[in-house]
């Protein structure tokens, strides 16, 4: 699968030191964003459509799927709404898991996180706050994109509306 999302759409949302923006790690977390956090909620019709027609040129990508990935205006009961698109959405997932994996290093001797003297690791209590942070706004991206994706049905046939797609998930708190 096409990862959606390039380290410069990642540049247009998130800061990130060029020195680990490296490219083979973001496609990763991108590559499991798209396959773990948004598949299952998108569909794997229209997940695959949008993937087959990247992977013929970008060029060939439909109006419908552009406004899709890129987000923008659209009218809905005469009304003007604006979402910022499934690019997004997959940047949020990928950059959570971007921040909760990338100060580990994996070695032969075991998992290390570098240091030196002029930087110290984030702790892993402000590790795990920026990696909620990104994840919650993964998922507010995801609910505006699926309210998108409902009311502009007719454009979108392979979205299809199920419980686990379609409408927000009920929560119940137990307890005080």
């Amino acid at each position: 699968m096409n990862a959606f999302v390039t380290k410069s759409d990642l540049d247009a949302f998130k800061y990130v030191a060029d020195s680990v923006k490296n490219a083979a790690s973001w496609v990763q977390f991108v590559s499991e964003a798209q396959l773990l956090d948004v598949k299952h909620w998108l569909g794997d019709a229209l997940l695959n459509e949008i993937d087959e027609q990247l992977t013929s040129s970008p060029e060939s990508l439909s109006a419908a799927n552009e406004l899709l990935l890129s987000g923008g205006k659209y009218t809905y009961q005469s009304k003007t709404y604006i979402f910022q698109g499934l690019k997004a959405a997959i940047i949020y997932y990928a950059f959570s898991r971007f921040t909760s994996r990338t100060p580990y290093n994996y070695t032969q001797q075991g998992i290390t996180v570098k240091e030196s003297d002029f930087s110290a690791p984030a702790s892993d209590k402000a590790l795990q706050r920026l990696t909620t942070e990104a994840l919650l706004t993964a998922t507010s991206i995801k609910e505006e994109t699926q309210l998108f994706l409902r009311r502009n049905s007719a454009d979108y046939p392979l979205f299809k509306c199920s419980s686990s797609n379609g409408r927000p998930r009920t929560f119940y708190v137990i307890g005080d």
